[in-house]
């Protein structure tokens, strides 16, 4: 039974992508010109002038040349509509009058979320309604006019007022909308009583701050306290099926517009920071709710920012700048792998020649001890505006912060202590003259020595540092040599030749380990649909659905399908030996790395000589084994 049902539903989506023709999916968003045998335009995923971005309609997908974007038509609708994979079949099989019998619990899932917006939205005007007109709510009125928070602010934001007896939510949902209990309590909005049975309302006493997604849902709800008295000052919801905190930025919803068209956000801490900043006409800020910063969220503003020109205006307090920190950690964590992280201005950059930046850190600094909401309340918003415009970059502002302790120097231990301060931001620094004026500067403003402080921070990095960029490219090269390698073998099962058949090819390359784990993936999956397809079309579409939810296996997949023309053609005796060549890069590739594995074994072990002659002779096994002999006196093992 379940396997009819899993075929029934295999089938349906298959006849779904057959209906879906990709240059009328693409069509609706992306300008298309024809030009050979493919569809070109400009990008929707990053900003360009130049059309970097082609759909070829024989093959069924995209691929933008520009920042590497690419699948079939579902991937592009689940990618442009920030859709799941079932959210888009669901959408398609109800456009095609079709039913998708075995997602009915991911049916019933998404089911819930819409009835949690929904309870979300009847209770957030509950609260508004509140606010605007109840005589209990005068006095929260009184407060929020005085932030500068109007009605029609309220109305904007959705702000409301939760009153202080324990029933008033509860009464009104279950009065108005048959609402359930144990529905309420999964949607975070009530909870069970501490000392008796029953329920009362999560919020009592508080003013409301609905959380929205960046598609418009309420998904959560901040409450600040409204007396000293009550503990915590903040109470947010629960995570609930609609709401996963690390996924959601307060105030993108108002501010995606503006981070696109300035190509910039700026991250603050809390919900009143937002709501001032959007009132005084700074709109592309959005907050992190009081959570540490995730790499979720940073996913989640990079689809809206192409250069990640990211402010971080948090908290000027201990607690704030410890949170900037963190904050920066994870950026440079998220956005590293793509390249640069932008560590000096213009002044450093004459005759440098550098690839463009992964993402621009900046921090936004009051030096007046205030939180931005204060700040722009008190001092106004031209000079917030002016925080901005002079926010140094992060390493900058991390000098600067070591720095100011400066003259509590009172002895030459206390210029030593600075120094080894300053150790682990000189290390990140990529560009050697950047590092060595920054050196200068702090040579200066230290008054030491200028020699001096050379010696010191090269003992520590300055050797490491100097050999690192030849090490960093030989290593990037062998393995970019070694993926390619990989991603080329894996092509050749989607060609439609007779002349290598995909048994060949299971058998040719079955026993090679591949090193990446998404072409690994890949590999695999493919070796598990060998057996149950026919043609190089059906494992492709079969492919495109079992990685619908790995985003890089779909662009390698759609890389591979846009690589094969250069193949296609070839004889069987030029394609057996494309094989044999890719094989052996990757086993050469594996050989190499055991090889720098037994050195360090070998080099670690020295100290014991029992277990240093033990190793030598699995050393020598190993090499035997790998027909490495010639390295055993080259190296010295």
């Amino acid at each position: 039974m379940h396997n009819d049902l899993q075929k029934k539903n295999t089938d349906i989506i298959a006849e779904i992508k057959d209906r879906l023709d990709i240059v009328d999916v693409v069509s609706e968003q992306v300008v298309l010109k024809k030009s050979g045998r493919n569809f070109w335009g400009c990008c929707p995923f990053h900003k360009e002038k130049t059309p970097s971005f082609s759909v070829n309609p024989e093959k069924g997908i995209y691929k933008c040349f520009g920042c590497g974007e690419g699948g079939d038509a579902i991937s592009f609708l689940m990618k442009t509509g920030n859709k799941s994979f079932y959210e888009v079949m669901s959408e398609q099989a109800q456009r095609f009058g079709l039913e998708l019998p075995s997602f009915q619990h991911s049916a019933e899932k998404t089911e819930l979320k819409k009835q949690i917006y929904d309870i979300n939205q009847k209770s957030s005007e509950y609260f508004t309604n509140l606010l605007l007109n109840s005589d209990e709510a005068q006095k929260v009125r009184e407060y929020l006019l005085k932030r500068g928070i109007d009605g029609q602010s309220i109305k904007k934001f959705g702000l409301g007022f939760a009153p202080a007896k324990q029933d008033g939510l509860i009464n009104h949902l279950v009065d108005n909308y048959k609402s359930k209990f144990d529905f309420l309590e999964t949607a975070g909005l009530i909870s069970r009583k501490s000392t008796s049975n029953g329920f009362v309302d999560r919020f009592r006493n508080r003013l409301m701050i609905p959380v929205i997604d960046e598609k418009g849902n309420i998904v959560a709800f901040g409450a600040r306290a409204l007396e000293d008295s009550q503990q915590p000052k903040y109470l947010n919801s629960p995570e609930t099926p609609a709401y996963n905190k690390s996924r959601v930025l307060y105030g993108l919803y108002y501010a995606k517009d503006s981070i696109r068209e300035l190509d910039q956000v700026i991250i603050m801490e809390g919900y009143f920071d937002v709501i001032t900043a959007h009132i005084n006409g700074i709109t592309n800020v959005v907050a992190s709710s009081g959570t540490a910063l995730s790499e979720q969220q940073l996913k989640l503003l990079a689809r809206y920012t192409d250069s990640r020109k990211i402010y971080l205006a948090f908290d000027a307090d201990n607690a704030g700048i410890a949170a900037a920190e963190r904050g920066a950690e994870i950026i440079k964590s998220t956005f590293g792998s793509l390249g640069d992280i932008k560590q000096f201005d213009e002044s450093f950059t004459s005759g440098i020649s550098h690839d463009k930046f992964s993402c621009e850190i900046r921090v936004i600094s009051t030096n007046a001890g205030k939180d931005p909401d204060e700040f722009i309340r008190t001092e106004g918003v031209e000079a917030y505006k002016k925080c901005i415009n002079n926010a140094p970059l992060l390493i900058d502002y991390q000098i600067n912060r070591i720095i100011k302790t400066k003259d509590q120097i009172k002895t030459p231990q206390d210029k030593l202590n600075i120094v080894k301060q300053l150790m682990p931001v000189f290390a990140e620094m990529q560009n050697a003259i950047a590092r060595n004026e920054y050196i200068k500067l702090m040579a200066a403003r230290l008054e030491i020595e200028e020699k001096s402080l050379f010696t010191e921070i090269n003992k520590v990095i300055g050797g490491v540092r100097q050999k690192e960029p030849e090490l960093q490219r030989i290593v990037k090269k062998t393995s970019k040599k070694v993926n390619l390698a990989q991603k080329n073998l894996l092509s050749l099962y989607l060609i439609c030749s007779e002349e290598i058949p995909i048994s060949f090819l299971n058998n040719q390359i079955k026993e090679v380990q591949f090193t990446d784990p998404v072409f690994a993936l890949i590999k695999q999956e493919i070796e598990n649909l060998s057996e149950e397809v026919v043609n190089a079309k059906e494992l492709t579409d079969k492919l495109f659905l079992n990685l619908s939810d790995n985003e890089e296996a779909k662009q390698i997949l759609a890389d591979m399908i846009f690589s094969l023309d250069d193949k296609i053609g070839l004889s069987a005796k030029l394609l057996r030996e494309y094989i044999r060549e890719n094989i052996d890069c990757i086993n050469n590739y594996q050989k190499e790395s055991e090889l720098k594995r037994l050195k360090s074994d070998y080099h670690t072990a020295k100290t014991d000589e029992i277990s240093s002659l033990q190793l030598q002779y699995e050393v020598r096994e190993r090499l035997k084994n790998n027909n490495r002999l010639e390295l055993l006196n080259e190296q010295k093992i």
